[in-house]
């Protein structure tokens, strides 16, 4: 939405509603907002209503859509479909892909219909966005094997969120932030606390709700700080407390190894080395830049004994190649150049075809001959009005 705004765009948000996200570019006097409806998490029978509503909202909206310069946004599997079938692919559309669903990857009669519908789908998406160059290789690529190429724009940091302060210092001080989820790691570092209870420190950043008895458990620890609900300006604050941001989720399958996590960016933007579990995508990249630990299997063994094999001449190595990557790990106008001009899409700089792990980090939204002249479930439309819309007026989908 920033982007967008960015490119002089104005907007109309369609949004399922989840919660309460207090930011100020949903008061900016361009952006409208279309409510979905609540939805329910899981495949459940209020989740299957809540689509079919919205497919209703949809189609309602895409009579009103007049502005031929307007451009499609949608950043869930299941909202693309309805997209569709209400006709609004047949606009300039951007399918933002941050995650691969386990559903996608099913080997099931479900699972192979969610795939066909898919590439069905894509055939009249222009423009596939991804956060992570492994959903293409390993999904679209092996999986879907789709024909189009697609754009890397990495979940990057806000420049205004990074708080310039003193590097970290070595000790066996470990960041957990933001959506809290994986039991593995919960499993993990309650056992590696419980076994260092001098030694080790976690600060937890974020919501507990998925943790269940483990995040309880965790917080009850001595050597346990909480410093409650997900808060993003205090993010850098509290990552430069402590000596290594944990960079593991191991929730979902296939999806957790392909993503690229925001707290890999949000740790190298704060100036901090991060943990990572092998065979991930994560680790590629933590190896390549030799930015962290990489442990060998993700279990409490494993992480105590890689604390105690690093030591001050590692760390300090790790230090200055993460205040190296540090300007990269901020977000720059790569969504801007992508809603500035639709006819601009083909000079795009596409991902290579073949695994190149050197391209996270050095990416360039443009190709160099261009360059001559870098979440709410919901769909997001702009068109391009010079004026702020009139909270009266109907507004371009």
């Amino acid at each position: 939405m920033i982007g967008a705004l960015a490119a002089h765009r104005n907007i109309h948000l369609l949004s399922f509603d989840r919660e309460v996200v207090d930011h100020p570019v949903y008061r900016d006097p361009n952006v409208r907002h279309t409510s979905l409806g609540r939805i329910q998490g899981g495949v459940t029978f209020s989740r299957l209503y809540s689509f079919i509503r919205a497919t209703w909202t949809l189609a309602r909206a895409r009579r009103h859509l007049k502005d031929r310069d307007a451009i499609v946004l949608v950043n869930s599997l299941e909202l693309l479909i309805i997209s569709d079938l209400c006709g609004l692919t047949c606009m300039p559309t951007v399918y933002d892909v941050s995650d691969i669903h386990p559903l996608q990857l099913s080997k099931s009669l479900a699972g192979r219909f969610m795939r066909w519908l898919e590439r069905r789908t894509l055939k009249r998406v222009p423009l596939i966005v991804v956060t992570s160059p492994w959903f293409y290789w390993e999904y679209y690529r092996q999986w879907l094997r789709v024909p189009q190429a697609a754009l890397l724009i990495e979940n990057k940091v806000a420049p205004s969120s990074v708080n310039g302060q003193r590097p970290p210092v070595l000790a066996k001080r470990i960041a957990w932030n933001g959506l809290l989820r994986c039991q593995t790691s919960a499993a993990v570092l309650v056992e590696a606390l419980s076994s260092a209870p001098d030694s080790v420190h976690l600060s937890l950043h974020g919501t507990l709700d998925r943790l269940g008895a483990l995040g309880r458990r965790l917080i009850s620890l001595p050597n346990c700080s909480y410093s409650g609900p997900y808060a993003p300006e205090m993010l850098s604050a509290l990552i430069l407390k402590s000596s290594f941001v944990w960079a593991i989720d191991l929730s979902e399958g296939e999806n957790s190894k392909w993503l690229l996590p925001y707290r890999l960016y949000s740790a190298i933007a704060a100036g901090v080395p991060v943990i990572a579990a092998a065979d991930t995508a994560t680790a590629e990249v933590v190896r390549l830049h030799k930015i962290g630990i990489v442990l060998r299997e993700c279990t409490a063994t494993a992480l105590m004994q890689a604390l105690e094999d690093c030591d001050a001449e590692m760390y300090a190595l790790w230090l200055k190649n993460v205040h190296a990557l540090r300007d990269r790990a901020l977000r720059h106008d790569e969504w801007t150049l992508v809603f500035e001009d639709v006819n601009r899409w083909v000079a795009l700089k596409r991902l290579p075809s073949e695994v190149d792990v050197d391209i996270v980090f050095r990416s360039e939204t443009v190709a160099a001959s261009a360059n001559d002249m870098h979440r709410a479930e919901g769909i997001m439309s702009t068109s391009a009005l010079p004026q702020p819309i009139p909270s009266d007026s109907a507004c371009p989908i």
